[in-house]
């Protein structure tokens, strides 16, 4: 008799088993159930962090989800902003000392979720930056950099922040632009009478002969000057002749700019000669009296002027400019040496022939020092007095060009011609593209960093300083008399894409090249 088990086999068991877990798994995967809602729930990466001024932290959100509405807000926007953000992420910014909540709201399957993250933004640490006027004190006088003045930003001479930064490592400045004829005479001409004008204190030349002057706006030099008789600060006047930064209106009869594109309407150069008498008289004479009503004193603020900027680099760029009436005048511009003579004779009617130098300013001189030589010779010769007494080194220099080998070189023959030099318009790029023929002078990713720009500042400054104490003093007893950087930090400098100053995002933010600046100056 055949006797038959009813248990299961170990297959069979093993079957069952494995169908009991699958089911087990679906369950608690499937939507709509407890198991599946905590799966699914949406969670940010952290629910409290914190970040540095200026600096930016990520923040993510994780199983929110494709479908999805993500909402992103900060309670306190003057402490923590939302800088960027994604359905996945969010990207804080620290603005300034304090506490903050960034909140998350989700809105997934009918169902809301409301996270929140805490944000503590620390303060940023200052680094003590060196003074750069008390590192160059004994070797050159005077230290400055660009500003502006004006009612548009930066501003940096009206605010307390960036005039004491200015204190601390300059002891003289440029008007980045406010100095330049275009803002003083304007972009449409304003004009009155001869008879007003004198009434109103204009100079004007013997030779003028037309009905009418422009109005000139001193609005911001006095504002400057001000600002400078108040703070101990000096200033380099520029510019008074330049191709670039006049307005076709200045060219052309009647001061009228609506012919400003024709060629039947430009002045006589008679007439040209009248007009540039005319301008470098009234500014420098106007600088001159407000300085003796500031100080006592003409030539006490303004000790430098660049009276022609870039002749040797000119240019039309499709407007009326000094070339328009004159022609191309070559090595031997009438106008230019006009121009210093009516300079000098100005700073003679007041006495201070000695003590303010007059300068012929251009870029790229470390390629083009006989040109420039030749040019001051030209505008000095058969003077009785050395009307044009320095050269300003215009030095927008990149870590490639010029070599630091071509700039000594330039700057020593500089110096053994016996004139005042200035270095005027100095910054250091990096990531520009200057090489070849088919350079663009513009932004170019190179891969290049702040190393190599303190690596460069540090070995042509030390370049700078070695000329300065090793020249003939004998032949140039002044020999650089003043380093003026263009800008007081990248943000603000017309090249702020190549990075080209000492200071980064702020004036609180000191670079490596800062300390290799500095450190150049130190035995």
């Amino acid at each position: 008799m055949t006797v038959f088990r009813t248990g299961l086999t170990n297959a069979m068991k093993k079957s069952m088993a494995s169908a009991l877990l699958f089911g087990v798994v679906i369950s608690t995967l499937a939507p709509g159930t407890e198991a599946g809602a905590k799966a699914k729930k949406p969670k940010l990466s952290a629910k409290k962090i914190t970040v540095t001024e200026g600096k930016t932290k990520t923040i993510k959100l994780t199983r929110a989800g494709k479908k999805a509405k993500v909402t992103w807000k900060t309670n306190k926007k003057k402490i923590a902003k939302i800088s960027k953000k994604t359905k996945s992420s969010c990207k804080i910014k620290g603005v300034k000392k304090g506490t903050a909540t960034v909140s998350c709201t989700v809105k997934l399957n009918k169902k809301t979720y409301k996270l929140k993250c805490k944000v503590t933004v620390n303060q940023k640490k200052i680094v003590n930056a060196p003074s750069i006027l008390a590192a160059y004190k004994d070797i050159i006088p005077n230290m400055g950099a660009a500003v502006n003045y004006g009612s548009s930003a930066p501003r940096e001479l009206r605010k307390n922040d960036t005039l004491a930064f200015i204190k601390k490592h300059f002891n003289s400045f440029t008007l980045e632009n406010e100095m330049k004829p275009d803002n003083i005479l304007g972009f449409k001409a304003k004009t009155m009478t001869v008879d007003e004008a004198k009434a109103a204190g204009y100079y004007i030349p013997e030779n003028y002969s037309e009905p009418t002057v422009p109005q000139l706006n001193f609005r911001e030099v006095d504002g400057a000057m001000e600002v400078a008789a108040k703070n101990g600060l000096r200033m380099r006047a520029h510019t008074l002749v330049w191709h670039s930064q006049t307005p076709s209106w200045f060219f052309h009869k009647s001061y009228d700019g609506s012919s400003a594109g024709s060629k039947d309407t430009i002045v006589s150069t008679q007439t040209m000669d009248a007009r540039l008498d005319f301008y470098v008289h009234n500014v420098m004479a106007h600088v001159m009296e407000k300085e003796k009503a500031l100080t006592g004193s003409a030539g006490s603020i303004v000790y430098a002027w660049d009276v022609v900027n870039e002749y040797l680099h000119r240019g039309s760029f499709g407007k009326t400019v000094w070339d328009s009436v004159y022609g191309n005048m070559g090595a031997s511009p009438s106008y230019v040496k006009k121009a210093f003579q009516t300079a000098y004779g100005v700073l003679k009617s007041y006495g201070v022939q000695d003590k303010v130098t007059l300068f012929y300013n251009d870029y790229n001189t470390y390629f083009s020092v006989q040109q420039v030589l030749d040019l001051v010779a030209f505008i000095n010769k058969d003077e009785p007095e050395k009307i044009c007494g320095g050269i300003g080194m215009q030095s927008h220099v990149d870590v490639k060009v010029p070599t630091v080998k071509q700039y000594g070189d330039a700057l020593e023959k500089f110096l053994a011609s016996g004139y005042e030099i200035q270095i005027t318009e100095l910054d250091f790029t990096i990531n520009f593209d200057t090489e070849g023929s088919s350079a663009t002078y513009a932004y170019k990713d190179e891969k290049e960093t702040n190393a190599d720009q303190k690596k460069f500042v540090k070995e042509l400054m030390k370049t700078i300083v070695t000329k300065q104490k090793t020249r003939n003093t004998a032949v140039n007893p002044k020999g650089i008399t003043g380093i003026t950087l263009w800008g007081l930090c990248d943000s603000t400098s017309w090249r702020s894409q190549c990075k080209p100053l000492l200071f980064g995002k702020t004036i609180n933010d000191p670079k490596g090249s800062l300390f290799a600046f500095v450190g150049a100056a130190k035995k």
